[in-house]
């Protein structure tokens, strides 16, 4: 299995540990993360989720990860050995998730918008980066759920923003660098944007 990486995007080297052995394309592959990731939207998402099916804290996020990614790796939910083209190295994933969480409890103290709460929980766990691959899925269904959580509408996301180049994820990666340097406002309009009642 081999294909051009996209922008943005965190290259598969190591495929030893695809469950599914006879996958060979791109779209092979993102067909099964789709079937997974929906099992993990139908348990969060066709009720409310709450504080202890969604604690919001170190270990449910990487459970999180292994619910929308353990069908098809073996590495689902497991923070990665080694360092990537993003993220931080990977001996300070752990502790960088968990400040990540430790921030959450202080901006839901401080910020009444709970939009931007869940731009903010987005943009960092995509800065760390944790695990080999799916940290932008993933990213964005913890932000979905924190959402949720506070009965505010989701974020829709278009399928564009994955598995192929197209003007809606150069829109979206363009947001996220510009959160890099502390500007949320652009990541902040597209979350309102594609905002959607369940």
């Amino acid at each position: 299995m081999s294909w051009d990486v996209l922008p943005g995007e965190t290259p598969i080297d190591d495929i030893s540990g695809l469950k599914i052995k006879d996958i060979r394309t791109r779209k092979e592959l993102a067909y099964v993360e789709a079937e997974n990731i929906r099992k993990a939207v139908v348990k969060y998402f066709a009720s409310k989720p709450n504080h202890r099916t969604a604690p919001f804290d170190l270990s449910w996020s990487l459970k999180l990860h292994e619910e929308m990614f353990g069908d098809v790796w073996d590495w689902a939910g497991i923070p990665r050995q080694t360092d990537l083209n993003l993220g931080v190295p990977w001996h300070q994933v752990e502790i960088a998730l968990k400040n990540v969480f430790d921030d959450l409890d202080y901006w839901k103290e401080n910020w009444a918008d709970v939009l931007e709460q869940a731009v903010h929980l987005h943009h960092k766990t995509v800065q760390v980066h944790p695990f080999l691959n799916g940290n932008g899925r993933w990213a964005r269904m913890l932000a979905n759920i924190w959402l949720r959580l506070h009965d505010v509408p989701v974020t829709v996301w278009p399928e564009e923003t994955i598995g192929s180049v197209s003007k809606i994820r150069d829109e979206y990666l363009n947001a996220i660098k510009i959160a890099d340097n502390g500007q949320y406002k652009n990541l902040y309009d597209l979350h309102q944007r594609f905002s959607e009642i369940i």
